[in-house]
């Protein structure tokens, strides 16, 4: 089966955190949706050894949240005493996970996750807003599928994923598709790159139209000519630029997994940006 490419919308938006995900010392640090009574706290997801989540939200006006949906999970330095086997996953549930089955998303696939940020810099100890960066949706990070585990028809976990939202809380999916994605341990295009990661910013991974005011508006390389009937969602704008280039807008949210492809073109697109685009553990 031809290898995929998902483009998958995570992390803050307007109408869960309310506020964009910081670009922070030249990374993009996706901070996963709140979620009431998950057991994953903020205060234990580690930016660096001094700081954690809960800290830089407080200092960007964020202050109503305590608990995340850890998903996708791409970092290992993010929690504390992972065991050594770890890898990068990805849980998807609902009608969501409707879509990546039906179709056929599996091994070999690549995730590109995707989500609203806006750069943020330190000024007396605080993280503060850029105050006229822009903000954009942005690439920040990516999975290469290794296995699919369904949970709802009892595949066997690996007892160190049995942390993850989607297998501890699967009661909470009991009546529809949940499946967990497993990454590969390393890139199958290159060798000494993990199969998941989180990226530094690069200018390449910016999805907004750079000469537009809304995030939504995007402009892709010219390999996504002819796409259209690949988004889930409905398109508003869709123009050839005289360059190749396509500039694009959805409308609405649509669905989480706004694009699955097989065209050879756009995988060695996203290829290519996951072995030239530096990612952080």
């Amino acid at each position: 089966m031809p290898r995929k490419l998902i483009l998958s919308r995570k992390g803050f938006d307007g109408s869960a955190g309310g506020k964009p995900s910081p670009i922070l010392d030249n990374k993009f640090v996706s901070l996963p949706i709140p979620s009431a009574d998950s057991g994953f706290f903020y205060k234990d997801m580690k930016f660096s050894s001094e700081e954690n989540y809960l800290k830089i939200m407080k200092d960007l006006g964020i202050k109503m949240y305590s608990e995340a949906h850890l998903d996708p999970d791409l970092q290992r330095s993010l929690l504390d005493n992972r065991p050594e086997e770890w890898r990068g996953l990805f849980g998807q549930s609902g009608i969501s996970q409707g879509t990546l089955h039906n179709r056929a998303v599996g091994e070999g696939d690549i995730f590109l996750f995707f989500g609203w940020f806006k750069e943020a810099r330190k000024e007396d100890g605080v993280w503060k807003y850029v105050p006229h960066a822009p903000d954009v949706h942005a690439i920040f990070g990516y999975l290469e599928v290794d296995r699919e585990l369904d949970i709802r028809v009892g595949d066997s976990i690996p007892s160190w994923a049995a942390y993850h939202p989607h297998i501890k809380h699967s009661h909470e999916h009991a009546k529809g598709r949940n499946s967990v994605y497993v990454a590969t341990s390393t890139f199958s295009k290159h060798a000494n790159q993990p199969g998941w990661g989180s990226f530094h910013y690069d200018p390449r991974l910016v999805l907004t139209h750079e000469e537009k005011t809304t995030r939504s508006f995007w402009k892709l390389p010219a390999c996504f000519q002819g796409e259209q009937d690949q988004f889930t969602s409905r398109i508003k704008t869709w123009n050839v630029l005289r360059d190749g280039m396509v500039e694009m807008q959805t409308v609405g949210r649509g669905d989480q997994e706004m694009y699955v492809s097989s065209n050879p073109e756009v995988v060695a697109w996203a290829e290519e940006l996951i072995m030239k685009c530096s990612v952080y553990e």
